[in-house]
């Protein structure tokens, strides 16, 4: 039996109960949903302009099942105010970075990642809601980890999630990545990262006309752009770049 529209929508009013009842305290982000998916977010907030989001997306599995995971993702204001300043526009809404729960958790544990728990059409709630606690539990302990659910916590966390960020889902360094690094005291890592934005920008710049860009890199730009825009995308990413080298040699929070 293949799911519709309007069943995934009770779908996606389940789910969301679900996790509103795992997680009382947190506001709750409707994203949309299709004929094959559904996404939400679920807003923790540590301090002002300081937010932890967990996003769950859920896609059918085939027919007969369907699968879910947990992304958790970090907005902070100060590292969002350090970027405005590189891009030359007010930043707002962009994560420091997002990560996979299931894959960090399992690197913490020295486990191999398993598949995302994919369960029937048919799956009674307490299943569901079995799949849901098991990824509540995988986050929290990801945050004691660290020391506990806090904003006193959250740079740790981060600069983790920053250097296993391949082990973990997270993207390719970016330019709020490196702002990350900095604001949060790690100004050799936001140099390392810096220069490997850069190497990867210039890399990119001298691929043939056709070949495939990375999606972390360029957003939604995946397959052979025109030479032309990326040449012009590279170009002012690395003039991005050399304004966010000049403010952290010259100490931009001094």
């Amino acid at each position: 039996m293949k799911l519709g529209r309007t069943a995934w929508k009770t779908k996606l009013d389940l789910t969301m109960k679900l996790w509103s009842e795992l997680r009382p305290n947190e506001s709750q982000r409707f994203l949309g949903f299709s004929r094959n998916d559904f996404s939400f977010g679920s807003i923790r907030t540590l301090a002002t302009n300081i937010d932890f989001s967990e996003w769950v997306n859920a896609w059918a599995g085939g027919d007969d099942s369907w699968s879910f995971r947990v992304r958790g993702a970090v907005s902070d204001g100060r590292v969002m105010n350090m970027e405005s300043h590189v891009v030359g526009y007010e930043v707002s809404g962009v994560y420091v970075l997002d990560f996979d729960v299931l894959a960090a958790s399992c690197l913490m544990d020295g486990q191999s990642v398993p598949d995302p728990p994919r369960v029937s059409i048919d799956a009674s709630d307490a299943e569901v809601a079995s799949h849901l606690a098991d990824y509540c539990l995988r986050t929290d302990r990801i945050w004691a980890f660290f020391g506990g659910a806090n904003v006193d916590h959250l740079p740790a966390l981060v600069i983790w999630m920053i250097q296993n960020r391949r082990a973990v889902g997270a993207s390719n360094a970016c330019v709020s990545m490196v702002c990350a690094a900095y604001v949060y005291g790690e100004t050799q890592l936001s140099l390392d990262l810096l220069a490997e934005y850069e190497m990867e920008w210039k890399r990119h710049m001298q691929l043939a006309p056709g070949e495939p860009i990375v999606p972390e890199l360029v957003g939604i730009l995946q397959f052979g752009p025109s030479r032309e825009l990326v040449q012009e995308m590279g170009t002012e990413a690395l003039a991005e770049a050399a304004r966010l080298r000049n403010m952290i040699e010259h100490r931009y929070l001094a």
